[in-house]
């Protein structure tokens, strides 16, 4: 088997190609781990690869196989997970050299979920310190290079998530999503990314940032893998993605916010994406909405006051030890107060159900994923300044879905770097993957 194709292929083809005997789960891994180990900048991907648990997975994956008793699509799919993630017996470190050094007890409680499907976990990823930066830079431990510029950043605070499957480490990988962290490394890196329902995949044994607001979710090359993924993580009864007539489809974009500021190779890659998704007979209607606009203020209150509320000891314990920008927007939740965090955190609520009244009938909202490419690394690095509004820029439409509670997909578009979002009401994953299962495929 030429493993170097794989790069072309997503998970559901390469699980055809194990039941047929084609692939053997343990040369599979092998593979991975010896293309992670022979090439220098996985050290600036990976934090942590974790071979000898893998290559014990894989045999016992080959073996199940052998018998007859394959698990399911998952089994012998390697993946990585991004480093906020408990692995039993390994450090949990956040992009940050203020985390514990105490190695985790016992697993998160999705890993279990995956490990369960015959899931083999090759290894643990870079990200941005704390999860608390959109770009994918973080100087203080490591910065996951983008595969399609190197002199960019990859996107975070997913970073070496994203980079882990575009440069063919591994078949997919699981990240984190408070304000964009899955979609924008994965719009950047041109892959598929999902958003998921605050606490409809278990939490337990992941490091906290914004607890009202983090989410977890896959990264992958398809939406179909993407499906598979989630499915596994929620631990639920399968459910298929269903095949809907595009014609049928009626979405929305909203005219307010998400276009300010856009580069214009991502306008005209959105523009040209939405064309194509009338042209297949889909209905798209524009409006103005107020509750985006009230609910990206109220985020500027909510998500520092939970940020720098859990991290708050650590940082002032260790300053010095922290990315100058990335200290800064933790410390601009230090005098919130605390009657103004809890008015804007209920305004938040009402403003999500004055938001679902208004978007009922459409099937999804359409949006560019983030209105800016990739900035250079050198220039976030010495203008502390621009590294604070580009990070602001690239998350501004992502935090919308978070701030809202949608569930939300990014899809690659024709053009680098640019992401074509769908957002969904919440607890509609299915829903919204069926309907980006069949967008991926309008040519």
């Amino acid at each position: 088997m030429d493993y170097e194709n794989l790069k072309y292929k997503n998970i559901k083809n390469v699980s055809k190609l194990i039941e047929a005997g084609q692939i053997c789960p343990e040369e599979l891994t092998c593979y991975y781990l010896e293309k992670i180990s022979s090439d220098p900048k996985s050290k600036d991907v990976f934090t942590k690869v974790l071979r000898a648990s893998a290559l014990d997975s894989a045999k016992q994956s080959k073996k199940r196989i052998k018998a007859g008793m394959k698990r399911g699509v998952l089994d012998g799919i390697p993946v990585s997970v991004k480093d906020l993630v408990d692995i039993k017996g390994h450090l949990t470190r956040g992009g940050s050299s203020l985390t514990s050094k105490k190695r985790a007890k016992k697993n998160a409680i999705f890993v279990d979920n995956l490990q369960s499907q015959g899931v083999i976990l090759l290894g643990k990823t870079h990200m941005t310190e704390l999860a608390f930066s959109g770009l994918g830079l973080n100087p203080t431990t490591a910065t996951p290079p983008n595969p399609i510029n190197e002199k960019l950043v990859s996107g975070g605070s997913s970073s070496g998530s994203a980079v882990s499957v575009s440069r063919n480490y591994c078949l997919a990988s699981i990240g984190s999503d408070t304000g964009g962290s899955v979609r924008i490394p994965a719009a950047w890196n041109n892959l598929v990314g999902l958003k998921t329902t605050h606490n409809i995949i278990d939490l337990t044994g992941i490091l906290k940032l914004c607890p009202s607001f983090d989410t977890l979710g896959p990264i992958c090359k398809t939406v179909e893998d993407t499906h598979l993924l989630f499915n596994a993580m929620t631990n639920r009864k399968f459910q298929k993605l269903r095949k809907l007539r595009t014609e049928n489809f009626r979405f929305l974009i909203i005219k307010n916010m998400f276009f300010d500021g856009i580069d214009s190779d991502i306008e005209d890659s959105f523009n040209i994406a939405v064309e194509k998704i009338v042209k297949s007979g889909a209905t798209i209607e524009y409006k103005n909405l107020s509750e985006i606009d009230s609910a990206f203020e109220i985020s500027k209150t909510v998500f520092p006051a939970e940020a720098y509320g859990i991290w708050r000891h650590e940082i002032e314990e260790n300053p010095e030890k922290m990315f100058f920008p990335i200290r800064e927007r933790f410390r601009s939740g230090r005098n919130i107060l605390a009657y103004d965090y809890i008015f804007s955190l209920h305004k938040l609520f009402d403003l999500r159900i004055s938001f679902l009244k208004k978007v009922i009938g459409f099937d999804a909202i359409l949006a560019p994923t983030s209105p800016i490419k990739p900035p250079h690394i050198t220039r976030l690095l010495d203008d502390h300044e621009f590294f604070t509004a580009k990070n602001l820029l690239a998350l501004r439409n992502t935090r919308i879905a978070n701030s809202l509670n949608l569930c939300a997909l990014t899809l690659p578009t024709e053009t680098d770097f640019s992401g074509l979002m769908l957002m969904g009401r919440p607890n509609s994953e299915f829903e919204l993957m069926s309907i980006g299962s069949n967008i991926e495929k309008i040519k």
